[in-house]
């Protein structure tokens, strides 16, 4: 008896020490899975057609040559079915002040609508119960910075459009309601290295509605602040990870978008001000903008 309650010890403490993933990290590595395993479907129809046409190529010439296959015509992102959301619906890195050198996309179905993953573990820890429909097609991309920009990895911006049930656009804003009354502010405690072993962290949390109903049907405007981690042991500073997001929320019909804008774009920080980033007056625009973009998508367009 006494042996296995020594295993169970030795587990119970293994398990103190492993470094649980952050929502963003676990983001971005389902995002990179999905992209892999698109590019290696893409890879597969390119054999398959490779094939055809060397096979083709045996055939031509020959009296018992079966009828040659019709060719695959390529749609444009604008001849979408009605039901689906184009390429068109979502913003363009021209509308963005800011060069970026890179847009990644994909398309999706039935995907749940997400707002903030940080806001929404503070939520289930919390007890708010979840009322984010689930689309019926969705559309992603991220615009990555330009080398010439200041930051030089990571998004400039997110961006997610969902096409959900007439009128349940609606339950999207009521549960960022809920999630803001209940998570104004939170403390997450999480594992970081601190010379080359894991310590556990405290890292406050708050957000901010700084402004609502700036475009479309309905919009809402979160400001995410965090703070920098702190030892939980002691209190002491751990990591100078402070920074500033921006997560917009706007809806056109029975089109959702989400638009998360990393710390580099922005020119509110923690610290102060960044020379060159985007103002209140910008994200206002940029939303209003991306409104205008869904119009002719949504049902009914504007």
């Amino acid at each position: 008896m006494r042996d296995e309650m020594t295993f169970v010890e030795q587990v119970h403490r293994d398990l103190r020490d492993v470094r649980w993933p952050e929502p963003a990290e676990i983001r971005a590595r389902a995002r990179r899975r999905s992209r892999r395993t698109a590019l290696t479907a893409a890879v597969a129809v390119l054999v398959v057609i490779s094939g055809s046409a060397v096979a083709v190529g045996e055939w031509a010439g020959r009296k018992d040559a079966p009828p040659a296959p019709m060719a695959a015509t390529a749609v444009s992102p604008t001849t979408a079915a009605p039901a689906d959301i184009p390429q068109d619906a979502l913003l363009a890195p021209a509308d963005l002040p800011l060069t970026t050198a890179v847009q990644l996309g994909e398309p999706g179905l039935m995907e749940p609508v997400r707002v903030d993953p940080v806001l929404e573990s503070c939520g289930r820890e919390r007890g708010v119960p979840s009322a984010a429909p689930t689309s019926r097609y969705s559309r992603s991309q991220t615009l990555l910075f330009a080398p010439v920009s200041p930051v030089t990895r990571g998004p400039a911006l997110t961006q997610e459009v969902y096409r959900v049930q007439p009128g349940q656009g609606r339950l999207v804003f009521g549960l960022v309601g809920l999630l803001l009354n209940a998570c104004a502010e939170w403390q997450l405690t999480k594992s970081t290295l601190l010379d080359g072993r894991p310590v556990a962290t405290i890292q406050t949390h708050r957000w901010e509605t700084p402004i609502s109903g700036f475009a479309g049907d309905d919009s809402v405007m979160l400001r995410h602040v965090s703070m920098p981690s702190r030892l939980r042991a002691s209190g002491r500073a751990a990591a100078a990870d402070e920074g500033v997001e921006v997560t917009m929320v706007v809806q056109v019909g029975d089109l959702v978008t989400v638009i998360a804008l990393s710390p580099g774009t922005l020119q509110d920080t923690v610290a102060g001000t960044r020379p060159g980033g985007l103002s209140s007056a910008d994200l206002q625009t940029l939303g209003r903008t991306a409104a205008r973009r869904m119009c002719a998508s949504a049902n009914t367009g504007c």
